[in-house]
């Protein structure tokens, strides 16, 4: 059974999964991450989008990719900080943003109806500024890989 290290530690500053090289396409590297039963330990996997699917694929952004090949184990490394950043843009903002517009305007109208549509109406423009600062957000959440520890 494989289970990251780094995630052992209490006062971990990474996330870390382990997976498996796809394919490398110029200077990216894509890892196909496969969810795993040990996922089970972590304290943060009720926030954790890892343990919901089977397989993820994470585009990596690499130097020098020619150190990587299709089939070779690797882990994927994320600082922490950035982990609560993306629980923050994925989970948080959208419920209170959701939460609050249905509060605000069953209160100022009194209809239920109104409220919960307007409600999950300002979803997509929440979701559509996402989608047009997406580049800016896909450097900001830089993965990196590194080899897994011999065990």
């Amino acid at each position: 059974m494989y289970i990251c290290l780094v995630m052992n530690a209490k006062n971990a500053r990474q996330i870390c999964h382990p997976g498996e090289v796809e394919r490398i396409d110029g200077h990216k590297v894509y890892v196909r991450i496969a969810s795993q039963a040990a996922c089970g330990h972590c304290r943060a996997k009720s926030h954790c989008g890892m343990a919901e699917s089977v397989d993820k694929v994470v585009e990596v952004d690499s130097d020098d990719p020619s150190g990587h090949s299709p089939g070779q184990q690797v882990e994927i490394v994320l600082e922490r900080s950035l982990g609560y950043k993306a629980l923050l843009i994925g989970y948080i903002l959208p419920f209170l943003i959701l939460l609050g517009s249905l509060f605000a305007v069953y209160f100022i109208t009194g209809n239920e109806g109104l409220a919960a549509l307007i409600a999950v109406a300002l979803m997509a423009p929440y979701y559509a500024f996402l989608y047009r600062y997406r580049e800016k957000l896909r450097k900001t959440f830089h993965f990196s890989i590194r080899q897994p520890p011999v065990m």
